[in-house]
């Protein structure tokens, strides 16, 4: 039964993100688990929502530069993604982001010093 725990996990997250009266556009998958990263990516395919992922060989910075040039307004980030997660956020104009921690079950201290972001976490879902 332990193949249900990430299915029930991306199936929160997902119903959580489409029920905020912020419209996605696009979303970044800053996930390292490769089971939960590819539920994500089939289950926003499905909904024909566009999907931004890390390349593992890639230079991060790349992923970095594409998603401050998108429209992208929805960031789901495990705990190791953090450092570019912090790249990120200072360096995007987007207002009305969205970025779902996966991990945490509460909010760190850290995310109050990013106004201009609205951040989720495990206590968010149902």
């Amino acid at each position: 039964m332990c193949y249900k725990l990430p299915i029930n996990h991306v199936a929160s997250w997902i119903n959580v993100l489409t029920s905020t009266d912020i419209p996605i556009k696009s979303v970044a998958l800053l996930i390292d688990n490769s089971p939960v990263h590819d539920l994500f990516v089939e289950q926003f395919n499905h909904r024909d929502i566009k999907t931004y992922q890390q390349i593992k060989e890639a230079n991060p910075n790349r992923l970095i530069k594409q998603l401050i040039n998108s429209d992208c307004n929805i960031l789901l980030v495990d705990r190791s993604n953090y450092p570019q997660l912090r790249q990120l956020i200072p360096s995007s104009t987007q207002q009305n982001i969205v970025i779902a921690l996966t991990q945490e079950s509460w909010m760190p201290d850290w995310t109050w010093a990013f106004a201009q972001c609205h951040f989720l976490c495990q206590q968010d879902l149902p």
